[in-house]
Order: C-alpha cells, then structure tokens, then sequence
C-alpha cells in the first residue's frame, strides 16, 4: 500500500479532485463580486456617488467584459441594465448582494457536500485496503497481531485520515481562493490596508504551526498509548476467566489504571498546549481591526479613501481570518494524520505476505504424485528449535500418521503441512511445486487442515461448517432487472474500491465439494459428520433447539402427529409414568409453579421468573388470586432451608444443582434472604426487591425435585384459578410473549424435545430421561422428522468460540471443515477429538476409508489408535523419525527415500 498519503489520496481520486478544484475556480469571480457590492451601496447607493453633476437615475446591472488596456482596451456590452433612481439602486445592489450570498453559499454547499463525500469513499476504499491486507499476512503473523489493536486501527484510528482525505487537496485550495481573494482586494482598496493584514497572516502561518510541533508530539504519544491501552484490554479481557480464578483482578486494574492515569497526563499537557495556541491565534486575528480602524479611518479624514472602500476592506477582512485559520489547522492536521498513517502502514505493509487469488482458477493435482520434505526446520524467535531438519518423500494418495506428544514438533509439522506456518527454512514440495508460493485460493483448495486451535466463528454449526467453501465469486447481476438501491450500492462500492460482489449472494463452491446442489450438499454434511460419529450430537441438539414460526407448516403438524406417536409408544413400552402430560385442568407436579402458572412457552423476557411480581399484569393476576402472600411464604422458607443445607458446603458441590430454583439468585443473596426474614418485623411489609426475589424462589419450586414439602391441594387448586385467569385476561401486547399450551398444535418457543413430550419428565425414575430420548427419536423416524431434527441441530448458534457446543462438537467442527471441502490433501490433528470418542478406532477407521482417494495426515498423541498406518512420523521432542512397515511397497520406498539428516540430528527407522 503506497506509503505517502498524498500520493495515495491522488492515485485513488485524481478525478473527482479534479471536478471540485474546477468548482472551486467558478466560485471565485462571485466571491470577489460580494466583496465588491458593499463599497457600491455605501458609495453610489447611500452617499449618491451615482448621482452626482444633478443626475437623477443611474444604471443597474449593466454587463460588458473588457480586455485588458495592453490589449486595446476593447469592450462588448452584453447588457444595458435598468435606469433607477436613488431608492431604486439602493434595494437593487442590495438584491444584487443577497443573490451573491446564496450563489456562494450554494457553492460552499456544492464543495462541501462533494468533499464529504469523497472522504467517505476514500475512508472505505482505506479501511477495505487495510483488511485486504491483513488477509495476505502470513498464518503466523495473523496470529501475532492482537485482535483488539487491529480493529482499534482499522475502525478508529483511520477515522481522521478518512476525514481529513476529502480535504487534503480541496481543503487548501478552497482556502487559499478565499484568503487571496479577501487579500487582493483589501491591497486594491488600500495598499497600506493590505500590507498589515498580510503580515499579521504571515506571523499566524509563521509562528503558529512552530508552537503546534509540541502538539504533534504529543498527539503521537497519545495515539500510541491509546492503542496499547485497547491492546491490554483486549488481552485482560481474553484471559478474564483465568484472572478471576486466580484472584488478581485487583492487580489488572492497577495495570489499567496506571495506562489510564500516562494517557491523561498526555492529554492534560495536550490540552493546555492546544488552548495557550488557540488564545495567541485568536488574538492575531483579533487585533488587526484595530489598525484598520485607526489607520483606515485615518486615511478616510484626509481623502485619500472614501468610506465605501473602508466599509469594502472592514467587510473583506471579515472573511480573512476564518480560512487563514482553518490552513493553519489544515497544515496540523496535515501532520497530524500523516504521521498516523504512517504509523499504521507500517503496521500492514509487509516485506513477506502471501498471494490470495489465482490467476486463472484452481486446477487440481494429478491422481498420483509426491509430497517431499526436504530440510524442513522451524525455530522459534529464540532461535531455538521447534522441529529440527526433517526430509521424507511421501506418495499420494495415502495414509501417514504423525505421532507426538502435544503441544510439540507434531503442532509445528501440522501447521506446516496445513500451510498455516511459513516462518521454516527449507522447502516443502508438493508434486515438485513449492507449497510456500502457492496462492491462499490455490493451497484451500487443495489442503484441509485442522489443527489443535479451534476457531469457530459467531454463527450457527451449518454456517461455520460450510465456510470453507464460501469460495465461489457470485455474478454481481441479480437474476432480472437490478434495482435502484442495488445500483446504487454497486456504484458506491466500484468508486470506493471495494468488491461489488454482494455478500448476501450464494458463494458456495458446489462444484469444489464435489456435489450438484444445496440438496446433495446437506447430504454430505451429514455423510462428514457420520464419518466423524457426531450426527447424534447434531441430533441432540435438534432436539433442544427452538421451534419457531418460520418452521414449515407441514413439520409443525407432523410434530403435533408425532407427539401422539410418543404418547403411544410409552404406553406400548408401559413407561407412560416416565412423563407427566400437561393438562389444563391439573396441576403438573414435575414442572415448576411458574410453569404451572403461565402454562405455556415463554417467548421473551417479559414472564421471567426474577421479575415477574414487578411486571404489572402478572402482578395483578397474583393479587386477584391472593397468591403474593402464599408465594413468598413458600420463597422464605425455601431460603431458610436452603441457606441452612448449603452452609459449609464448597461451590460445586452436587446439591447447588439440585436446589436450583431457576430464579438466578447466587447462594449469597439466599443467605441474605435468610437473614433479612430472621430480623424481619412481622407488622411491617417486607421490601419490594426482597419481595420480588422471594417470589422468584417460589416460582421455580418443584416438589418431586425439591422434596421440602411447600405445596398443599388449596395452593395447587389457587395456582389453576391464576392460571385460568392469566391465559383468559392476557392483554393484547402481551400476546407474543407467551404461546400457551395446546395438545392440537406446537408450542413455539420451546424445545422441540419439550414439544414432542408435551409435558415433563417424572423426577426420581432412574435413567428416565435416556428412555425417553430413545423413544422420541423413534417417533420422529416414524413421523419422517429426522431431516427437520437434523435441520434444528445444525441452526444450532455456536456462540464465540464455539462455547455453546458441547466439547466433542466443538473439536469436530474444524475436522468438518477441512473435510467438507474434498481436498486432495488432509491435515487432521484428531488427538483431542478422539479423546471424546468412545470408539476411537472406529472413527479412525471411518476417516481412512472418506479419505481413501487423498493423502491423509493423522497427528496423534497414542500411537495405538492408528495401528495399521504403514507410514509414520514419529517425534520425540523437536526430532523426528519417519517409520514404515515393510509390506507395504510404496510406504517402504517413501520411508528408504527420506533423505538422512545433515550432523546426526535425524534418524531414519525401517521396521522388518
């Protein structure tokens, strides 16, 4: 990226400068005429210079151009104007006057709008030039950088530069017309005039920009430190969890509040520099209408200036100082966002990055060939090695497994081979063709990697599984006629630089994954996650995921059929007791009061638990059926029960997770509860946020769960009058916050699993809720919902990070994503993943058999679960040894030709 911002500003909008500077030239001869027309009102119009030898008209708005005296001094009228009177010449110079300021302030309108304009596609051409440059960083130096700077650059701190490019050459242009057009005819009036207002502008832009080079100064520390402060957070913030559990959050706020206390030292002289120069501008400016008083108006007493001309210059200089000031604070800026772009240039232009497209698309290897090693060796920035020279010669397709400990040489050559590590000296050669020089399009295209750092984007599973083949560039052209707003936004994103391909396009790469359509795509999905075993975790979270109204018509009635097919296999299994239907005559003992109060799916927060005494509906439904006072007598015996149970227990222990009440209060506040109810005046109301919370604890009371006796038939009979008379008096707004349970229809907002049971399962029957999960995903087979099951699981949102999924989906999703693809060549760091697994060689197996037609690299940290490889790269520390079984012939000749290490560092093994 061009490291002049100058240059840059030129390069990318050389035209549109080009238009406003011509703009900026037509506006001058109407800014000279409204500094003309003052000394003709005062002169003509007022004093009757017009007038004078007994004239009693004068003529308005004649027009002629004239050529200069050395040229014959010819003239050409154009047109012979209007014969007034004194009156009819005052009103039209002053019409004449008025016209002049709108003329120029359409301009300043016209320039200004233009310029801001232009800034703000060169703000957008920066910010989209920088990211692009991220994305050729190399893998490692990505991971170098720290998130939170970066943004900090590319949203922040470009935010000057993107403002001040607009003005970089208009600016001072616009400027410098206006300044010299005030100052020429303030000279024209009045030479004298005109030499004092020059050199009090020259002292301005002489001493001035001198006393701002402190300010400079200090607003470069000042950025910097801002930046390292985002940095810190960003890095406190990341290691949050870990700094808590080890108690040193006051120790981190100290470090913050040191950055914070250097910041504001900087900006404290900053400011007091800032004000001392703006008080010595503003006083330059300020004093030279005292000459022009004194010395115009002494000129004016002798003759030799008339009162128009001093009213002419008084009125120019009032348009002086602005644009003076505004160059002096222009040249600041000038530096002032030089040095910033600079500074973060430095930060994206690199001497090593990689190439991202291909020029004439990717073309796949040949169905045979070899991957050679030759030398290859990684240190790290001690100069110590991670992986000393390793040289092998492997045949594709094929198996190899790569065996380490983790954490060691075995992370180093999987990023290498993944092409997520380039900082090794040398050369990796794939079928004689360096991988190093190979494009990022070209190396994802052929190379699945999935490596020991699980990065999982914000999104749903099917969307972070899927990402690597968002390589397809979609046609720009919508199908049909392109819409105005689609113009409009293809327009704006050509002149700023920026890709027109619209993100909201289908990008995937069908083709690449070998498959036809989004149908057969989906089927692969599911063939990848069958091969990893995880297709029933996807399941499960089907299951747990929400039905919504966008679900299609025909599965909600088939969810409501399949609800009766479970019905009816738990009575043919005789565990209908498993499950306590919901009815709306009877209470349901295994689900909570508040459940049994609202009876039906939640679907925002307005009905929370925590606060639902507060909310006013509610509120008066509990009142009418005198149930505040029985709820928080239920609530403060729950908390003197609980607060005696769980004192001396540690956190964690398996009772906090029984006596959970769903109310989200910590055990202190039950403690406090416990104690406030103890000192409690019977004669006096408790509190209203003690109330609420008590309440709260009621609300979540199940007696077969919690067995603390609460509930008696009178209670239970006032909860179903409440529950009558909440669904009857449902206001109208409250009508999409509850969707009430109907065994005709589903209920939107809950699970699916809640769904199909239509109720809840029965506390204290053991293995009840894997029962009941069998029978379920039965029904939905019969009822053909598996691929809407499946469906819901794969919408399922990851969260940042993945930390939604469970752990095993979490490590499978980047095993997914190096599959998904078809690369030729599959680097799998499966140690972790089959740690979850309980038939680890089976999933190794399965994964052999997918990636029969590629070259498969397997990182393992137990060399038994990938016995039968015949092919092995064994670690042991940063050295490593490659090992073949002897019957099998190509392994065997790729294990004699790997290359022996250079000084006895390697060793070569060739098992009988």
């Amino acid at each position: 990226m061009e490291t002049n911002l100058f240059r840059y500003v030129w390069e990318k909008s050389r035209s549109e400068q080009i238009v406003v500077l011509l703009i900026i030239l037509g506006s001058i001869p109407f800014y000279w005429a409204s500094f003309d027309v003052p000394k003709r009102i005062v002169n003509d119009a007022i004093q009757g210079g017009a007038f004078r030898d007994g004239k009693t008209t004068a003529t308005l708005l004649e027009f002629s151009i004239g050529l200069p005296s050395f040229l014959g001094g010819a003239s050409v009228k154009l047109f012979d104007g209007f014969q007034v009177g004194q009156f009819g010449l005052l009103l039209g110079l002053s019409g004449y006057f008025l016209f002049l300021v709108l003329i120029n302030g359409a301009f300043k309108y016209v320039i200004n709008v233009r310029k801001g304009i232009l800034g703000e596609r060169m703000l957008r051409r920066m910010r989209y030039d920088l990211f692009s440059l991220l994305m050729r960083f190399r893998p490692e130096d990505i991971r170098a950088v720290k998130p939170a700077e970066v943004a900090s650059m590319i949203k922040d701190e470009v935010e000057p530069i993107g403002g001040f490019v607009g003005d970089a050459f208009i600016q001072p242009v616009f400027l410098l017309t206006q300044a010299l057009t005030a100052l020429v005819f303030i000279m024209v009036q009045s030479v004298w005039l005109g030499s004092i207002a020059l050199s009090i502008v020259l002292a301005q832009a002489i001493i001035i920009p001198i006393l701002r080079r402190e300010q400079l100064r200090l607003g470069r520390e000042r950025q910097i430190a801002s930046r390292q402060l985002a940095g810190r957070i960003g890095e406190i913030v990341d290691a949050g969890p870990t700094i808590q559990g080890h108690g040193a959050t006051t120790y981190v706020q100290s470090d913050i509040a040191g950055r914070l206390g250097r910041l504001f030292d900087i900006r404290y002289a900053l400011f007091k520099r800032k004000f001392a120069v703006k008080f010595l501008n503003n006083l330059l400016a300020q004093i030279t209408p005292f000459f022009f008083y004194a010395i115009g108006g002494f000129f004016a007493l002798q003759g030799r200036m008339d009162i128009g001309q001093l009213v002419a210059v008084i009125a120019a200089y009032r348009d002086l100082p602005p644009p003076v000031k505004e160059l002096i604070d222009w040249d600041q800026q000038r530096n002032d966002v030089t040095i910033k772009y600079e500074q973060v240039i430095a930060q994206f232009n690199r001497d090593e990055t990689v190439e991202i497209d291909e020029a004439n698309g990717v073309a796949r290897l040949r169905e045979k060939g070899t991957i050679r090693l030759e030398s290859v060796q990684m240190l790290d920035n001690r100069g110590q090695p991670l992986l000393t020279p390793l040289s092998a010669q492997i045949p594709r397709p094929g198996t190899v497994a790569v065996i380490g400990p983790r954490g060691g040489a075995i992370d180093v050559l999987g990023r290498i081979l993944g092409r997520q590590a380039m900082s090794y000296s040398g050369r990796v050669l794939i079928d004689g063709a360096p991988l190093a020089r190979m494009s990022v399009e070209r190396a994802s295209h052929l190379i699945g990697y999935a490596g020991t750092e699980t990065e999982i984007i914000a999104g749903t599973i099917r969307e972070n599984i899927l990402l690597p083949l968002k390589r397809r560039r979609p046609d720009w052209r919508p199908e049909g006629k392109m819409s105005s707003d689609q113009h409009r936004r293809f327009l704006e994103a050509v002149r700023s630089g920026n890709t027109p391909l619209p993100f909201e396009s289908d990008w995937t790469d069908y083709e690449g994954a070998g498959v036809a359509d989004e149908a057969a795509l989906a089927e692969r999905v599911r063939a990848v996650l069958d091969v990893l075993g995880c297709a029933e975790d996807v399941y499960e979270l089907g299951l747990d995921g929400k039905v919504t109204a966008s679900l299609r018509v025909e599965a909600k009635a088939q969810i409501v059929d399949a609800r009766a097919a479970v019905a009816e296999e738990l009575a043919r299994s005789k565990l209908e007791g498993l499950i306590t239907a919901f009815d709306p005559e009877r209470y349901n003992a295994n689900a909570s009061i508040a459940e049994n109060l609202i009876f039906g799916a939640r679907m925002g927060p307005r009905f929370a638990n925590e606060t639902l005494l507060f909310e006013p509906y509610a509120h008066a439904i509990l009142k009418a059926e005198s149930l505040i006072d029985p709820l928080v007598e239920v609530g403060s015996r729950i908390a003197a029960t609980v607060a005696e149970i769980f004192s001396g227990l540690p956190h964690g222990h398996a009772l906090f997770e029984r006596y959970s009440f769903g109310s989200g209060l910590e055990f202190d506040r039950l403690g406090e509860l416990a104690l406030l109810l103890t000192k409690h005046d019977m004669r006096v109301p408790l509190e209203a946020v003690a109330e609420r919370d008590l309440v709260a604890l009621a609300l979540g009371y199940i007696e077969p769960k919690h067995r603390l006796n609460l509930l008696d038939e009178r209670l239970r009979e006032r909860i179903l009058r409440a529950r009558a008379s909440f669904k009857t008096h449902l206001p109208a707004d409250a009508a999409e916050d509850v969707d009430f349970y109907d065994p005709g229809r589903v209920m939107l907002g809950a699970s699916l699993r809640d769904n199909l049971m239509f109720g809840r399962i029965g506390y204290g029957v053991a293995d009840a809720s894997r029962k009941v999960a069998k029978i379920v995903r039965k029904a939905l087979a019969r009822a053909g919902l598996d691929g809407d099951l499946y469906r819901i699981g794969l919408d399922t949102d990851c969260g940042i990070r993945g930390r939604f999924l469970p752990t095993r989906l979490k490590l499978a999703v980047p095993l997914a994503q190096a599959l998904i693809k078809a690369p030729q060549i599959a680097v799998l760091d499966v140690g972790a993943f089959l740690a979850t697994a309980s038939e680890p060689d089976q999933v190794v197996a399965r994964l052999r058999e997918h990636c029969a037609g590629m070259t498969l690299f397997l990182l393992v940290e137990d060399a038994s679960l990938i016995d039968g490889v015949p092919l092995r790269i064994v670690f042991d520390g940063p050295a490593g040894a490659v090992e073949s079984d002897s019957d099998t012939e190509d392994a065997g000749r790729a294990a004699l030709a790997s290359s022996q290490q250079r000084g006895g560092t390697q060793q070569m093994e060739a098992r009988p």
